[in-house]
């Protein structure tokens, strides 16, 4: 990157100057700025990031994790990873908590949020109904130290802490938790919060009212990642991610790496390789998004993942069978589209936002491409060079329908917003929108680059839902 203008500019400078011939909410278009990153809230409290890693709905509130991975911090000074709240639609964002704690060179410790999850437990660890069920918001960091810790919050508004694990961090890799899932265990009946955590595997917890937390977690990972190896996966580097869970004709499943693992519900649970993908091309994570939906062959359900990098597609999985069927090529769809030559690609970010209709779920999924410096750029495509590739700087998506057709959209006149890596329908009654949020910044220097924008259901579906 040392020989990138946009590197020694910074990519967050780069993006202001694009996003200058662009403005980013059009009258009329349906779709409006929520989020602008390097405001203060109500009480004062800085709002920023380079990131807006995930939006989540819970209980007639929205929230988002903040990330400040690769900032370079204004006159606010170096900040923690944070998680926003949104109330209702039109109002302003306020801060609902900042990891504030600092290492002993007065630098944040934690960074970004990397997993954000609302969770409600029903039964206690040893399967027996609570007087009423409860429900938690559970979060993870980035944590400069290699620490794991899983966040938790009450409704009385109250945060704890507790460790999951400590790794040792290194200069291209921090431990982290990528993503949490709820399932209730079919053989015992308790009801099971997962993490998986990279490098070590999935955690399973329980509620348990004595703990600050309120969750117990397993001391080691029912799955335990750093046995299974990474020979021909280019791109993985000897380190894997658990990307993504998805509870499908009643048993839990996770994506890590390239292949999907099934859970043997039980007392001794255990987890067995259910599929491998057997073309992953070149990709640092594998498959993304990992989500349930209707078997378009008869009755139950089937698995959908993304496919990142080089060979990115779409896949369905059936898992009866273990096979798996290409429903989208991404890398031949996206082309077509744009009328460009495309190389890597991201879809589905975290995971894929279902949207209920009377016809079926509609499913939405973000788009970040990067596009070969000897492709020529399409009309009305901005582009952005990160120092080591060059990226379509646009914030589009896939809309997949119910009969398996998808549709490539855009977040309008959004030249400057890189990534759409987040998506929520609103939780506000009344409201039928949608929130879309992100920002990638791609190994590159960035500052106040996160963004959300609302987008009415019609304009963001097409029609309504």
């Amino acid at each position: 990157m040392a020989g990138s203008r946009a590197a020694s500019l910074g990519i967050g400078a780069l993006l202001a100057l694009i996003a200058l011939l662009a403005p980013s909410a059009r009258a009329g278009s349906g779709f409006e700025p929520s989020y602008v990153a390097g405001t203060r809230d109500a009480a004062g409290r800085f709002m920023g990031g380079t990131e807006l890693r995930v939006l989540l709905a819970d209980r007639g509130r929205l929230y988002a994790g903040i990330g400040y991975w690769m900032d370079r911090p204004g006159p606010e000074g170096p900040q923690g990873a944070a998680i926003l709240a949104l109330d209702a639609p039109g109002v302003a964002w306020q801060v609902e908590h900042i990891f504030d704690d600092r290492l002993p060179n007065g630098r944040p410790r934690d960074f970004a949020v990397s997993a954000l999850a609302a969770v409600t437990f029903a039964t206690d660890g040893g399967g027996a109904l609570l007087s009423a069920p409860v429900s938690l918001l559970i979060a993870s960091t980035w944590d400069h130290t290699g620490a794991t810790r899983v966040f938790t919050r009450d409704d009385s508004g109250a945060w704890s802490a507790t460790l999951l694990a400590r790794d040792a961090p290194a200069p291209d890799f921090l431990p982290q938790i990528r993503a949490f899932a709820t399932h209730r265990d079919r053989a015992t009946g308790v009801d099971r919060v997962f993490a998986g955590n990279d490098p070590r595997g999935v955690f399973s917890g329980a509620y348990d009212a004595t703990l600050p937390g309120r969750v117990r977690w397993s001391a080691a990972p029912e799955l335990d990642i750093a046995q299974i190896s990474t020979a021909g996966f280019s791109g993985l580097g000897g380190r894997l991610r658990v990307s993504g869970f998805a509870e499908c004709n009643g048993a839990l499943y996770a994506a890590v790496g390239q292949q999907i693992y099934e859970r043997i519900d039980g007392a001794e649970p255990r987890w067995r390789l259910l599929y491998t993908n057997p073309r992953p091309g070149h990709s640092e994570t594998g498959l993304r998004g990992l989500t349930a939906i209707a078997d378009p062959a008869g009755a139950g359900q089937v698995l959908l993942a993304a496919i990142e990098g080089s060979a990115a597609r779409i896949l369905r999985i059936d898992p009866r069978a273990g096979t798996g069927t290409t429903e989208l090529d991404l890398m031949s769809f996206l082309p077509a589209r744009w009328q460009m030559a495309t190389g890597y690609v991201i879809a589905a970010y975290n995971d894929m936002t279902r949207i209920p209709g009377p016809g079926g779920d509609r499913l939405l999924m973000g788009i970040e491409a990067f596009i070969p410096r000897s492709a020529a750029a399409a009309p009305g495509h901005a582009m952005v060079d990160v120092g080591y590739g060059r990226l379509e700087a646009g914030a589009w998506y896939l809309l997949r329908h119910p009969d398996g057709r998808y549709e490539l959209r855009q977040v309008p006149d959004a030249a400057a917003r890189v990534a759409v890596r987040t998506i929520a329908a609103s939780p506000f009654a009344g409201d039928r929108a949608l929130y879309f949020g992100g920002y990638d910044a791609n190994k590159a220097p960035a500052h106040d680059t996160a963004w959300v924008v609302r987008g009415d259901a019609a304009a963001a579906l097409g029609s309504a839902p």
